[in-house]
């Protein structure tokens, strides 16, 4: 019998870091600190998925916005949880913190980072997330804003989609 691979939330930081040139499992594992053999079966749990383009390691950009704006949320939600110092996310990072104005912020739990703020927190797709902000910029960028999707909030949520597609629509440099 065939077992069914599974998406893991780490997956989706893989697929949005693959929005990029891919480079070795091995340069994308320490981009991520990540091993290479955690890489590689993220990938082929993301081909099983359909959320990588045949016989590439380049991201289905189509199949992941539409995973990204209308199942992450279900699939892995979030909750404001308490206040802790972490790196911003969602509607209080980029690119979000610049069209939505929110009186609170919202961080990734990283008590001591050189870049935390007060905040509610917020568990994170995969629990090395806050070094992805000096680590993979546009990988940070992008996760942020499937934060802002998973906390499902109806007036931020078409924020971030209108922000995913511009940034999954940007070609690769």
């Amino acid at each position: 019998m065939i077992q069914a691979q599974q998406t893991r939330p780490f997956d989706l930081v893989v697929a949005l870091r693959l929005v990029r040139p891919a480079g070795t499992l091995l340069a994308i594992g320490e981009e991520l600190a990540a091993s290479a053999s955690q890489v590689h079966a993220a990938l082929r749990r993301l081909d099983a998925a359909g959320l990588l383009k045949v016989d590439s390691r380049a991201t289905n950009r189509r199949a992941l916005l539409e995973f990204l704006g209308s199942g992450v949320r279900f699939a892995y939600p979030a909750q404001r949880g308490p206040l802790r110092d972490g790196v911003p996310t969602a509607y209080s990072a980029p690119p979000l913190n610049a069209s939505v104005d929110a009186l609170d912020v919202v961080v990734w739990p990283a008590p001591g980072h050189p870049q935390a703020v007060r905040g509610f927190s917020v568990t994170p797709l995969y629990r090395r997330a806050p070094l992805l902000i000096e680590r993979s910029p546009e990988t940070y960028r992008l996760l942020t804003v499937v934060d802002a999707v998973r906390l499902g909030d109806p007036r931020i949520r078409p924020h971030a989609r209108a922000a995913l597609e511009q940034l999954l629509e940007q070609k690769p440099e």
